[in-house]
């Protein structure tokens, strides 16, 4: 799919004085985010992965994976920036502007993350979002924002998301011990290994695989072991218990870190495709029409494939 003219992307940080952590201490986070689009437009959230960055319409140098939702977020995409308001944000404990200062030994809550969009949402004056898209991790906090501020956002789409969060406290001291680039790069391709690098390798050659070396390798020189272990700590300790009201997830076939329930299930909705828990990064083309038909508010097919329209 050929991308778009990128979109004017209006990069910030705001300050949350009172920000309550998983264990209750209570700091001052500074909280990044975007904006781009139509200051009066229909807005909506778009929420990053776990090792993601809030980069995702545009190429920036500040983040590896930046513009990872280009394919399907800009000018004339199926979520339009000429008509519609694109509002991302850096969840508290990343890499990528939102940190706190003190409290080392502590994590942010799903909930509390989802908080923390609620006020930014305050501060920015948005009364309510036409609708939330999560990718992965995000899609936990999508899920929150909408369980506790129900009036907050009309929808929600999770993508390759669940409703309980994976991981567990058992592995936060081998996060905790990823001190240097190398051994981050490590265990993110060791991750990629079973999430569809190897079939994506496969159809791309040897050059695309080069390349996706070395944006791990940039990826592990911005992103720290302490936002490894603390995002997957607040991932552990997620449970929305039963979806919300106007949420629809959809899943990748391939997908062994999320994967889709029984074909029979109701409300299933799955994308076919082989590259896994990445095929939203990898094979965005099969993602496009799924996503479109949400925004447009249908009714969503049970399967999609790449090329589908």
């Amino acid at each position: 799919m050929q991308r778009g003219p990128e979109p004017e992307v209006q990069c910030a940080q705001t300050t949350l004085d009172d920000f309550r952590l998983a264990d209750g201490a209570v700091v001052r986070l500074q909280l990044a985010y975007t904006l781009c689009g139509p200051r009066h437009a229909p807005t909506y959230l778009l929420l990053h992965g776990y090792t993601g960055s809030h980069y995702a319409v545009a190429g920036d140098a500040r983040a590896a994976d930046s513009g990872w939702a280009g394919a399907w977020v800009g000018p004339g995409q199926a979520l339009d920036t000429d008509r519609c308001q694109v509002l991302t944000v850096n969840l508290p404990g990343s890499s990528y502007g939102s940190q706190w200062q003190g409290a080392q030994d502590a994590h942010a809550s799903v909930r509390g993350m989802a908080g923390a969009v609620d006020a930014l949402l305050e501060q920015l004056g948005i009364d309510a979002l036409e609708g939330a898209i999560g990718y992965s991790f995000g899609g936990y906090v999508a899920l929150q924002l909408k369980a506790d501020y129900p009036r907050r956002v009309r929808r929600v789409l999770g993508l390759c998301t669940a409703p309980k969060g994976r991981g567990s406290a058992d592995e936060l001291p081998m996060l905790r011990g990823l001190a240097e680039p190398a051994q981050r790069a490590g265990f993110r391709l060791d991750v990629l290994q079973r999430s569809g690098l190897p079939e994506w390798v496969e159809d791309q050659g040897p050059e695309a695989h080069r390349r996706e070396r070395e944006r791990v390798g940039r990826w592990a020189r911005e992103f720290t072991a302490d936002s490894l272990w603390r995002l997957r700590a607040a991932a552990a300790g997620f449970d929305v218990g039963t979806l919300p009201a106007d949420t629809t997830l959809v899943h990748a076939s391939s997908d062994r870190l999320f994967p889709p329930p029984p074909s029979s299930a109701t409300g299933t909705h799955v994308v076919h495709t082989p590259y896994g828990h990445q095929a939203l990064l990898y094979d965005p083309q099969a993602w496009t029409e799924p996503i479109r038909t949400w925004l447009a508010g249908a009714p969503l097919k049970p399967a999609y494939r790449s090329g589908d329209r």
